[in-house]
C-alpha cells in the first residue's frame, strides 16, 4: 500500500481510495472459500490439503510442485526493505540490506512457529500503530472535497481508470487467508483460524481505504500522483517523526511479511514430502519441529533473484499469475464443501444454506477470473506463457512421479 497508492491516483484520481475499498471487498469475495472450509476441517498442509482432500492426488502433487513459485515473495519483500533503508540511511546498500533481512528472518524462523509468532506480534503492534497514526493525523490535514463523488475528475479517467487502479491493489488485498497454512499449528482452529481471516479483513479495509483518503486528499492530486506514500507522509510528520514512522510503518509492514512467509510457505511443502512429492530427506526436521531442508530451499529460492538483483517489476510478473491461477483452483476445489464434508460443515459456526453457498461462490470464480484476467492483461506474453508452460511441467511431474510408486498418501485433513 505504501508503493501503490500513487500509482493508483495517477490513474483515477482522488477516487483512488475508493478503488481501495472495492478491491478490499473483491479480494475478500476471492478467499471466502477458505474462510467457510477453515471452520469445517483441520487442514494440516494448508493449501495443498485443499486440493489432495477434494480434487485428487495427481493434481495435489501438481499444487504442491507449482507453489514453490509463491516462494519467489521472499525476494520482492527483501528488496523492497532493502531499498526503503538505502531511502532513510543512504550510506546502506539496498541489495545487500534485503540480502541480510531475508537471511535474519530465514535464522529466526529456524527457532519454531511459537518463537516465530511472538516476535510477530511485537512487529505487528508497531506496525498497526504507525498506520494508524497515518490515518488519524492525516485525516486532520485531508481536504473534504475528496468525498465528492460527484466532482469533475473525481473519477479521473472514467471506468477503466478505476479498474485499472482495482487491479493495482488485489495483490495486496487477500493475503490474510494465507494463515490456514498454520491450521496444524493453532489452537482451536476451526474457530481461530476463520476468526483470523475475518478481523484481519475488517483491519485492514479500515487502515488501507483510511489511509488511501489521506494520501488522496492532503496535497494537490498532481503533487502525489504516481509518488510513494511517502511523500504525504513528509508533510503530516515533520522531522524526525517521519523517520520514525517509516521504520514503524513501511519497514515493519514488510519484515511482518517476511517473517511469515517461512512457515505459511513450508507447512503446505512439506506434507506433500511426508506423502512422496518429493524426496523423503526433504521432510526432514530439525528438534523444534521446523522443516529445516524446505526452510532453506525457500529461502534459496527466495535469496537468488536478490543475488542476481532482479528488478520488484521483474519478480513481481513471475509470481503473480501463478499465484492467482493456484488460488483459483483451490477456490474451485473447495464448491465440494457440502457434498464431501456434510456433516462437518453443519457443525461449522458460520455454516450457511447450501443455495446461499453456491451463490457465493458463483462471486468468488468471478472475482478470481477477473483477477486472472487482470493479470493477464497487464503481463508480456512471453512472461504469461512462461507461467502457463512451467504449470503444465508441473502436471507431467505428478503424473511421472505417482506411476512411479513413489507417492503414499496419508490423509491431512482431520476433524479434531
Amino acid at each position: 500500500m505504501v508503493t501503490i497508492i500513487g500509482p493508483a491516483i495517477g490513474v483515477t484520481g482522488p477516487s483512488a481510495w475508493l478503488a481501495y475499498a472495492t478491491a478490499v471487498l473483491i479480494g475478500f469475495v476471492s478467499i471466502l472459500p477458505f474462510i467457510f472450509l477453515s471452520s469445517t476441517v483441520i487442514l494440516k498442509g494448508g493449501e495443498y490439503s485443499i486440493v489432495l482432500g477434494m480434487l485428487g492426488e495427481r493434481p495435489a502433487g501438481a499444487y504442491a510442485l507449482a507453489f514453490i513459485t509463491q516462494c519467489l515473495n521472499l525476494s520482492l519483500l527483501g528488496t523492497s526493505l532493502g531499498w526503503y533503508l538505502h531511502s532513510l540511511f543512504p550510506l546502506l546498500n539496498a541489495q545487500l540490506t534485503g540480502i541480510i533481512s531475508v537471511t535474519l528472518f530465514f535464522i529466526l524462523n529456524l527457532f519454531g512457529v511459537t518463537v516465530m509468532a511472538k516476535v510477530q506480534k511485537v512487529l505487528t503492534t508497531i506496525l498497526i500503530a504507525a498506520l494508524l497514526s497515518f490515518s488519524i493525523i492525516g485525516m486532520f490535514h485531508v481536504n473534504g472535497a475528496v468525498f465528492d463523488l460527484s466532482a469533475a475528475g473525481f473519477f479521473e479517467h472514467g471506468f477503466s481508470g478505476f479498474a485499472a487502479a482495482v487491479s493495482l491493489y488485489a495483490y495486496s488485498t487477500y493475503g490474510q487467508y494465507m494463515v490456514i497454512n498454520f491450521s496444524k499449528d493453532a489452537e482451536n482452529p476451526k474457530k481461530n483460524i476463520p476468526l483470523a481471516v475475518l478481523i484481519s479483513t475488517g483491519i485492514i479495509f479500515i487502515i488501507y481505504v483510511s489511509m488511501a483518503i489521506v494520501n488522496c486528499g492532503v496535497l494537490p492530486v498532481t503533487e502525489v500522483a504516481d509518488k510513494p506514500l511517502t511523500v504525504v507522509a513528509k508533510q503530516i510528520f515533520p522531522g524526525m517523526a517521519f523517520a520514525l514512522f517509516i521504520i514503524c510503518g513501511p519497514l515493519m509492514a514488510l519484515s511482518t511479511t517476511l517473517n511469515s512467509t517461512y512457515g505459511s510457505r513450508a507447512n503446505p511443502i512439506l506434507r506433500a514430502a511426508q506423502d512422496g512429492w518429493f524426496p523423503a530427506s526433504v521432510s526432514r526436521c530439525n528438534s523444534k519441529k521446523v522443516p529445516v531442508v524446505i526452510m532453506a530451499f525457500i529461502y534459496v529460492v527466495g535469496i537468488l533473484p536478490l543475488l542476481f538483483n532482479l528488478s520488484i517489476k521483474t519478480i513481481t510478473s513471475n509470481l503473480v499469475l501463478v499465484g492467482y491461477l493456484l488460488r483459483m483452483i483451490t477456490a474451485l476445489a473447495i464448491v465440494k464443501l457440502p457434498v464431501l464434508y456434510r456433516e462437518q460443515w453443519e457443525k461449522s459456526f458460520l455454516h450457511i444454506p447450501d443455495f446461499l453457498f453456491y451463490l457465493l461462490m458463483a462471486f468468488t470464480f468471478i472475482a478470481q477470473i477477473y483477477l486472472v484476467f487482470l493479470s493477464l492483461k497487464q503481463l508480456p506474453l512471453l512472461v504469461s506463457g512462461i507461467n502457463i508452460v512451467f504449470l503444465f511441467a508441473c502436471i507431467i511431474y505428478a503424473l511421472v512421479r505417482y506411476r512411479r510408486g513413489a507417492v503414499h498418501i496419508v490423509s491431512s485433513v482431520s476433524f479434531e
